[in-house]
């Protein structure tokens, strides 16, 4: 895959599709890396230049060393500077849990060069009065998460994390997934979560672009989200049944049907807020 450097930090990234289509660029979750999104680049390249890199810390972009490394603006410059240097001035930005999160960061610092932009799974702010307990309990699994790696390392941590899977295929792929990442980028993007500022009161000044939103039914992030959703009433909200966190994972068909339709609309003018479960 293609590699682009910048201020000593190495980005991996895929560019699939006509160069000359609209843009359309995925950013995945947290631990996870761009091969999460491979379901779904067929589909969105059928129109559309897809590209979908690896966030700093992450697959096979760099993990730099130090604190002051990681931080969501650092993330959100490291896509500013590869659209630069593939020559995309202006994309739609799909942006899933922690790619979501570094999504949002790019579009209040660069709202103008979006055509519109998806957010599943994630939030604004790392923490709110309305957010469930659901949320919370997630966040103190995180914690130990990262707790691990911090004391043990990530291989370990791999381990603990496939524990509680029963097929030997999944549990495999868990444990080879967290060994491919770097105790830096973990620990590196797991500060970033927690100290990303708080986006909410930001997002009906700086987000003009149509915003789609999806959530799972049965995410732990969904009362996040719905925070999120009633700061910018011009969106269109998405549920989808019986899902649970990740959507473009757990529902890969559903999903990009959504976003396309999405995309569609915003191509023929059509009214985009709404919310409808699916």
């Amino acid at each position: 895959m293609p590699q682009f450097e910048r201020d000593g930090i190495t980005i991996n990234y895929q560019d699939t599709g006509d160069p000359e289509a609209p843009a359309v660029v995925l950013l995945h979750g947290f631990t996870s890396d761009l091969r999460s999104w491979t379901p779904l680049v067929e589909d969105f390249a059928a129109d559309y230049r897809v590209i979908a890199p690896d966030l700093r810390g992450h697959g096979e972009s760099s993990a730099p060393e130090g604190p002051d490394s990681f931080s969501i603006e650092a993330l959100a410059s490291d896509l500013a500077a590869l659209l630069d240097h593939l020559q995309v001035d202006i994309c739609a930005l799909v942006g899933t849990s922690f790619g979501g999160m570094v999504a949002l960061q790019f579009a209040v610092a660069w709202p103008e060069r979006l055509a519109g932009l998806v957010l599943s799974d994630t939030s604004a702010a790392f923490d709110h009065p309305d957010y469930a307990a659901a949320y919370r309990d997630r966040e103190a699994r995180l914690a130990g998460f990262v707790d691990t790696v911090e004391r043990f390392g990530v291989i370990e941590a791999g381990k603990r994390a496939a524990r509680s899977i029963e097929d030997p295929f999944l549990a495999d792929a868990v444990r080879t997934r967290y060994a491919r990442m770097s105790r830096e980028g973990i620990l590196g993007c797991a500060r970033v979560r927690r100290e990303r500022p708080d986006l909410l009161p930001r997002l009906g000044q700086r987000l003009t672009v149509p915003v789609l939103i999806c959530i799972g039914e049965d995410d732990p992030v969904r009362s996040a989200s719905d925070v999120m959703a009633r700061e910018l009433p011009g969106a269109r909200q998405i549920t989808f049944r019986a899902t649970g966190h990740s959507v473009p994972t757990l529902q890969p068909a559903a999903f990009a049907r959504e976003v396309l339709r999405f995309f569609a609309d915003i191509e023929d003018g059509k009214p985009i807020a709404g919310a409808r479960m699916v």
